[in-house]
């Protein structure tokens, strides 16, 4: 019986712990680094920008924004405030983030394969993209992305990053905000981005335990009623 105890134990000493992951990419402009973090589960995911108290956080479909204000934390889904926004603006979004928001298409992007590279120590597809930049319609940007299943929560948390900035910057950009949420979705359905000429290049892969405490709302998210009658106070143009 204490042999088969210790062999037990050995066993259990030897399996690998359940552990999340730390992706980490470096930025031509701001952000200069983004840190995203995928909780031990796969399930959660949150991302930062080092030296900022603000971040994102991604728990199952639905991505929340996270900030202080006077001390405590303020939280909002980035659904939540893209419906604001189509309440106190002419609206853009619309279902963009209902349950049709992934059926919703712009101009497909013209693609191209163009063979392979690796970046970090992982490999990845090399795509010449079109379409991205309406002054130069035919300029091409390359990215690099990569189809490892183990890459895609990185790759989700990122591209709902991505679009809460495309939210909030509607006021600036008008209906161009739909259009470029609709683009970073069909720039993602190629995989998960390790580099590009022009947005954020991963320099770090990983394997971390992470605190399941890091992936837990704050404070309760603010309701659309809330947001609209912050933005009305606040003005958004």
């Amino acid at each position: 019986m204490t042999r088969l105890l210790a062999l037990l134990w050995a066993l259990l000493a030897a399996s690998p712990a359940p552990a999340g992951t730390r992706a980490t990419y470096s930025g031509h402009a701001d952000p200069k680094e983004l840190v995203v973090e995928i909780a031990d589960s796969g399930g959660a995911a949150r991302i930062s920008v080092p030296g900022r108290d603000d971040y994102g956080l991604m728990l199952g479909d639905q991505f929340y924004l996270v900030k202080l204000r006077d001390g405590k934390p303020q939280v909002a889904r980035v659904a939540d405030v893209a419906a604001a926004l189509d309440r106190v603006m002419p609206p853009v979004f619309k279902n963009l983030f209902g349950a049709m928001g992934g059926a919703l298409k712009a101009n497909p992007l013209n693609a191209v394969r163009s063979g392979s590279k690796t970046v970090a120590g992982i490999s990845g597809e090399v795509w010449l993209v079109k379409g991205l930049d309406d002054e130069k319609p035919d300029a091409a940007t390359e990215m690099v992305v990569s189809r490892d299943p183990a890459l895609a929560p990185v790759g989700r948390a990122l591209a709902a990053f991505l679009e809460s900035s495309i939210v909030m910057m509607r006021p600036l950009i008008g209906s161009g905000a739909a259009v470029m949420v609709q683009q970073n979705r069909q720039l993602f359905a190629l995989g998960t981005p390790i580099a590009s000429a022009d947005r954020l290049t991963l320099t770090r892969m990983e394997s971390v335990d992470e605190p399941a405490d890091r992936f837990v709302l704050p404070a309760k998210p603010a309701t659309v009623d809330a947001l609209v009658a912050e933005m009305k106070v606040t003005p958004t143009h």
